[in-house]
């Protein structure tokens, strides 16, 4: 053979081995490619599922297993509801990926495969979603809030109410379009998502009847009787003279309804306020009556009145006459404010409710103890000597107030005379004072060396007393 054709035969070689190799490679692309004609693609993802090479059968169970569908959930734009709830099934609601999962199969380009060796692909899949209209209407329309609205029809009125008075109910305003709303939540559902948030587009307000601008007309005119210019002033307590109160002032039917004169003028009932003074009366009046006083060990004890000073007493019928008068006169709504400090025939020292108030002197007999507080403060506590019971010196339960501080007093009895550096009378003969004939306090000393009557102390403490009290400072004394 010679040299040319021993060439050509290497060259006719060389081409075979390369044609072999290309329809090898193209062989196998082919085949590839064919594979994949019902699987997907290499480096194929739907969420956290891996689809590479799998058919759309496993790939879609696989989905199935994994969705959880979660409660369909609303949320109102006004307030007092909470977000409301409905079961996906329910509503015979459906979340399918089967035919979308073929569509994704069916659209890919088989002869991409060797690209996407090198590059992942994340597949976002538009499920089939069903669910039942007519349920998710019946189930939409049971939910509290729907029920609430559709129960209640647009309504204004005037009511009266047996603890705060006349008010007006008015439910015009704000009100749930339900079917707009259920149309919103099916649209949403339809969409994919399972949440709904209505904002105020969803509500609306009502239109007033003409019989309901007449009662707005009238709760103008009432309302504006019931809101006068007087403040009561009893201390710790200020009571305004608002519809709180002039509601159960004026007269009325027997349903509540406020009555008119002929002038078309509310009625101020004179009975009413008659026994509104007998409540006030009754409600801050101490001086006179027993009383209850819970101690600073949380015992709850009465205190008699037997030898009690201290107290409230208001004048009952100098306030009678002036509230009368005043709310039969023009001044109660001549925009002027009016403080009323009433009259008093008796006056604590602190005014309010608790006319004990948060300084005092607190005298435990059956624990012959004492406690002093100053604005709250425990400022002082000690053991005491009270009354010598057996000898007849008792000591009065009831409630009294400072009348004096003295230094260096002598203290005179039938049979006995002490000196005593701090001296804080409160009733009588009888007071606080330190006493240096005695070596030790509390206990039962005071079964058998009690005092004439008075509270006897160590040094120290009477004088922190001494130094930190006021005249007029209440005095509770009790045992139990």
């Amino acid at each position: 053979m010679s040299s040319d054709q021993e060439k050509l035969s290497k060259k006719n070689k060389k081409i075979i081995c390369i044609g072999a190799v290309i329809a090898t490679l193209l062989i196998i692309y082919l085949g590839t490619a064919f594979y994949f004609r019902n699987r997907f693609l290499p480096n194929t993802w739907i969420g956290d599922v891996y689809c590479t090479g799998r058919s759309t059968r496993a790939v879609a169970y696989d989905l199935k297993e994994k969705i959880v569908i979660p409660d369909i959930r609303i949320s109102w734009a006004d307030d007092g509801f909470e977000d409301s709830y409905i079961r996906p099934e329910d509503i015979a609601y459906s979340y399918n990926l089967t035919s979308s999962v073929v569509k994704a199969v069916e659209s890919q380009n088989i002869f991409s495969w060797p690209a996407c060796l090198f590059t992942k692909q994340n597949l976002q899949l538009d499920p089939v979603i069903n669910f039942n209209t007519d349920l998710l209407r019946s189930r939409f329309f049971q939910l509290e809030r729907v029920r609430t609205e559709t129960a209640e029809t647009p309504e204004y009125s005037i009511r009266f109410d047996h603890e705060t008075g006349y008010y007006v109910y008015d439910n015009h305003s704000g009100r749930l379009d339900a079917e707009k709303a259920l149309q919103a939540l099916s649209d949403a559902l339809a969409g994919g998502k399972l949440s709904l948030t209505l904002d105020s587009s969803f509500y609306y307000d009502a239109p007033y009847t003409a019989e309901e601008n007449a009662s707005i007309k009238e709760w103008n005119e009432l309302s504006s009787f019931l809101t006068t210019d007087l403040v009561y002033d009893m201390g710790a307590e200020k009571i305004a003279f608002d519809s709180t109160v002039m509601s159960f002032l004026i007269v009325s039917e027997r349903n509540g309804d406020p009555v008119k004169d002929e002038d078309g003028s509310y009625i101020i009932d004179d009975d009413a306020v008659a026994a509104w003074i007998d409540d006030l009366c009754e409600a801050y009046n101490t001086y006179g009556l027993d009383r209850e006083f819970v101690s600073s060990t949380g015992k709850t004890v009465i205190i008699p009145a037997t030898y009690s000073d201290y107290g409230t007493e208001l004048n009952h019928d100098a306030e009678l006459r002036y509230l009368t008068n005043y709310l039969h006169s023009e001044e109660a709504w001549d925009k002027v404010p009016d403080d009323h400090i009433p009259q008093y025939n008796v006056e604590a020292t602190v005014r309010g409710l608790n006319d004990i108030g948060d300084t005092f002197v607190e005298v435990d007999l059956s624990d012959q103890y004492l406690y002093y507080y100053k604005n709250g403060e425990l400022i002082v506590e000690t053991d005491i000597v009270s009354g010598d019971i057996p000898k007849g010196w008792t000591t009065p339960r009831g409630v009294f107030s400072i009348n004096g501080k003295y230094t260096d007093q002598y203290l005179y009895g039938k049979d006995y005379i002490d000196f005593v550096s701090y001296w804080m009378p409160y009733f009588r003969g009888y007071g606080l004072h330190d006493s240096d004939w005695r070596d030790e306090w509390g206990g039962d000393i005071y079964t058998y060396d009690g005092s004439h009557g008075c509270i006897n102390m160590d040094k120290d403490p009477a004088r922190n007393i001494f130094e930190n009290i006021e005249i007029g400072t209440p005095v509770v004394v009790y045992d139990y």
